[in-house]
Parts: C-alpha cells; structure tokens; sequence
C-alpha cells in the first residue's frame, strides 16, 4: 500500500471518529441520568411545560399528610409551593412512598422528590441529591397498655416500619433481635400498632409526636432520637444544571429565614443547625 493511499483511507475514519465523539461528548447522549438525549437538562423541561412536579409523602405528618378534604399540606407541601414560586410555574403535587420514589423519577412522572429523603451513601449510588433542607431523627411509638422506656426493650418485640424507608435500615442493622414487619405505607405501619399486630412502630420523630396526641393510646418513647439525618431533595442524576438550581434555592429558602419560619410553622422548633446556611447553623 502506498503513503498516499494510506492517507485516503485514514481520512474518511478519522472524519467518522470525529463525528461520534461530537456526538457523544457535547450533547450528553448515552449518559444516565436527568439529562434527555439533546442534553436538555429537567430545568429547561420544567419551564418549558409550565408545570413542577414535586413527589411527596401523604402520611408522613407534619412532612406531608393528605387531611380531610383530600387536599396536601404539611412542611414540604410548602417548600414544593416556593420552589414552584420560585420558578413561575405550576405545581403538581404527586405522592409517593419509600419505594416508588426513584422509580417516579426514571418513567417521568415527576421532577424532583421532596419527601422526607435522607440522604445515604447507599442512596446517593444511584440518586442525586442536594445540599439538604432539613434534618430528622427516628422514633418509637408503642401502646400506651404496653410500656416501652428504652430502646434496649426493643429486643423480642415486633416492630413496624414502612418498607425502604430510612427507619426500615435502622431497625434492620442495628436492631437485630428485633422482629422487623414492613409494610407499603407509614399509615399501615401505625395502624399495625393500633390493631395489635405489632409491639412498636418505629418512624420519624415528628410523625411519632403527632401520632401520639392524635390518639390516647399511642404513646411516644420518652429518649433521644435516633440517628438524626440530613433531608435533601433528590433529582435523577447527571443533571448537573437542575442541581445547581435546586441547591441555589435551597440556600436562599435556608439563608433567607424563610425554610426557619416553615420548620417552626409545622413542627414548633427551630430548623436544626445542622442545616447550613439556616439561621441556627
């Protein structure tokens, strides 16, 4: 093969390479994650349509709780509204549990989860998530007839939790001689507790309080909470540009009072100071 022919083949593959990796490299194509094939992020999906759907929890009081009238309120019902405000646009609200959360986001359905999601390393595998709002820790609620006063008296009694759910791994590793029942939703696992099919429920620290004055025969454990955690908002990952966004308005919400004054509106205390960027921080 002569020089000159060698360079008549190399150009038509080079020209080939090249193409493709234009392809590949600016428009974000063949990554997983938030970003559409053209490399639209969600943001530009969001404002475009005109509409910000937001997953929250509907049984998980004061994070989120469908009352009376069908309608969601609660602590993130009002977070999901500023940041709609904060965007010009529509909300959607569409509720979720632990497990759907995720898959919500990979069929499209919704745009960003806010519902009560800690942040794990485990989670952060394979779901993006923002610099946090909010800060939680777990608790025990039991049968006012049938006394819990530690949580070593966990031990041999059968406990609720709402399966894949933060307080599900909690019981799971570090309460091994606990029997765990999982159920679909946090109502189940309290009306588990109500009924008598378990000895405990063990869920947020919030949602035990306010179980607890909603009925005389529930009662909440009289310790600290377990294992606090930071709560984030989480978005498919590889959509770099909706984070950035989504993390810009967290802080201003934290910085500005704004997300205090919520936290105090729902729960009666100030935000946690391990939130940054909060006024307790």
């Amino acid at each position: 093969m002569t020089a000159r022919t060698a360079r008549l083949l190399l150009f038509p593959v080079l020209a080939l390479v090249l193409a493709v990796a234009g392809c590949t490299s600016e428009d974000g194509a063949g990554s997983a994650g938030g970003s559409s094939s053209d490399g639209t992020s969600q943001l530009d999906e969001v404002i475009e349509r005109g509409t910000l759907r937001v997953a929250v929890l509907p049984d998980f009081p004061p994070w989120g709780v469908q009352n009376a009238s069908g309608d969601l309120e609660g602590y993130e019902i009002d977070i999901a509204k500023a940041l709609a405000e904060a965007m010009g646009v529509e909300l959607s609200l569409v509720t979720t549990d632990g497990t759907s959360r995720l898959p919500l986001m990979e069929a499209d359905r919704v745009d960003v989860n806010i519902s009560a999601w800690t942040a794990t390393d485990e989670r952060a595998l394979a779901v993006g998530y923002t610099i946090p709002y909010a800060a939680a820790g777990a608790s025990v609620l039991y049968a006012t007839d049938s006394p819990i006063g530690s949580y070593d008296q966990l031990a041999g009694k059968r406990v609720a939790v709402a399966r894949g759910s933060t307080n599900d791994t909690i019981m799971t590793e570090d309460f091994p001689q606990t029997e765990v029942v999982r159920f679909e939703t946090i109502a189940d696992a309290v009306a588990a507790l109500e009924s008598g099919k378990v000895d405990a429920t063990v869920e947020g620290e919030a949602t035990v309080a306010a179980e607890a004055e909603r009925s005389p025969e529930l009662e909440k454990i009289d310790a600290p909470p377990l294992k606090p955690a930071l709560i984030s908002m989480g978005v498919l990952p590889d959509d770099q540009r909706w984070m950035n966004f989504l993390n810009n308005f967290i802080r201003n919400l934290n910085s500005s009072g704004t997300n205090d004054e919520l936290h105090r509106k729902w729960f009666g205390v100030p935000l946690s100071e391990l939130v940054p960027y909060s006024p307790t921080a």
